[in-house]
């Protein structure tokens, strides 16, 4: 949901299918999950986009000048003209159809002050970032520790046996399954394996993608960070 476009496919999928937006959850900091919020707000007033406070907090960067202008140059033409915050919502829970969806607290990952959506009642994660599904993943910020945690927080997912998972980004296709938290915990091993010989940038990448080459988004940047960001 950041671009102009992506909003108004999401919006023409939920007249397509009858429904009112009530609630727009954003699981996390990055821009590319809600600079395109504007576009669903304008069409559903009574909606509201909430986040935890320590993501909204994290989000303050993605308000930014310098930030705001790099999205831009990235996707020219393609960003909301305005961009728009969330509220804050310090709740652990709240209900969607009469369903309760949890909010799982899970710190650092790809980004600080994660978070992910649980519904016990038919086993769903909507994991915004933490999971990743065939697609190479954003490392090029992590630490040794925040990989730790993130691991361990994908061990968290694993023990509340889901039946199905929803991956932040995931190759075209793919099937949203529970096997994605294992895989989404190998690819953080492997790369922090590699990682800690200090092997030139280059040679990272290419071990990497030689150990996924059927995975999508083989962006040098997702493990090193924007240039000059």
């Amino acid at each position: 949901m950041m671009t102009v476009a992506e909003a108004e496919a999401l919006d023409d999928w939920v007249a397509l299918h009858n429904r009112n937006l009530e609630t727009i959850y954003i699981t996390h900091a990055h821009f590319d999950h809600f600079y395109g919020l504007r576009i669903l707000l304008d069409r559903f007033p009574g909606a509201r986009a909430i986040t935890t406070p320590g993501a909204m907090k994290a989000m303050q960067m993605s308000f930014t000048p310098a930030v705001e202008r790099l999205a831009r140059q990235m996707f020219p033409g393609q960003i909301p003209t305005k961009l728009i915050a969330h509220e804050a919502y310090g709740g652990d829970t709240f209900t969607l159809e009469g369903y309760e969806l949890q909010i799982l607290q899970q710190g650092s990952t790809d980004s600080p002050d994660s978070t992910s959506l649980y519904v016990p009642s038919i086993g769903l994660i909507v994991a915004g970032d933490v999971v990743y599904n065939q697609c190479h993943m954003c490392v090029g910020d992590t630490t040794p520790e925040g990989r730790q945690n993130w691991i361990a927080d994908l061990d968290g997912m694993a023990a509340l046996n889901p039946s199905m998972v929803v991956a932040g980004h995931k190759k075209p296709g793919a099937p949203d399954s529970a096997v994605t938290i294992q895989e989404t915990k190998r690819y953080l091993e492997n790369f922090d394996r590699l990682k800690k010989t200090e092997a030139p940038d280059q040679e990272l990448f290419d071990r990497m993608t030689t150990l996924y080459p059927r995975w999508v988004a083989n962006q040098s940047w997702l493990m090193f960070g924007f240039p000059g960001a």
